[in-house]
């Protein structure tokens, strides 16, 4: 018999990155649902259908918003392998500009000034949270 793991209690940040990343991720996963469910079924105009090609091609086909869901369960479960998925997920948002594609974010409306805020907030975020990550995995928090 194996003696019993001790419990150890989840920190309200792993909670709240777990919760954010699995809204996140549900949330971009039912959007490319969405969008194959109306490429395929027609009725969409050619700017339309450009602006769902954009937006899938953004969600590398659905597998980000599935990364996100797979970092947030494996954090919330307290696995050590929920430092190499979120730093692959931000090794591939910062990679994702470098492929070809349409020059525009997708769903995204506004100045210049409001893109590079949001996508300094949304990597600024990622980033810290794989530094967080990776404290809890050098302190032996994550089995």
């Amino acid at each position: 018999m194996s003696p019993a793991q001790p419990k150890t209690r989840r920190s309200i940040w792993v909670w709240l990155i777990s919760i954010f990343y699995m809204g996140f991720g549900v949330s971009g996963l039912m959007t490319v649902a969405m969008v194959l469910i109306l490429l395929y079924r027609g009725g969409a105009g050619p700017e339309e259908i450009n602006s769902m090609k954009t937006l899938l091609q953004a969600s590398l086909w659905g597998v980000l918003p599935a990364a996100n869901i797979a970092g947030a369960v494996s954090l919330f479960l307290m696995r050590r392998m929920a430092f190499p998925i979120f730093t692959g997920l931000l090794i591939a948002r910062l990679a994702l500009p470098v492929f070809p594609g349409p020059s525009s974010s997708p769903g995204f409306s506004g100045t210049t000034t409001q893109m590079i805020g949001g996508y300094l907030l949304g990597y600024g975020i990622l980033i810290v949270v794989c530094i967080y990550i990776y404290r809890l995995r050098q302190t032996g928090m994550l089995r």
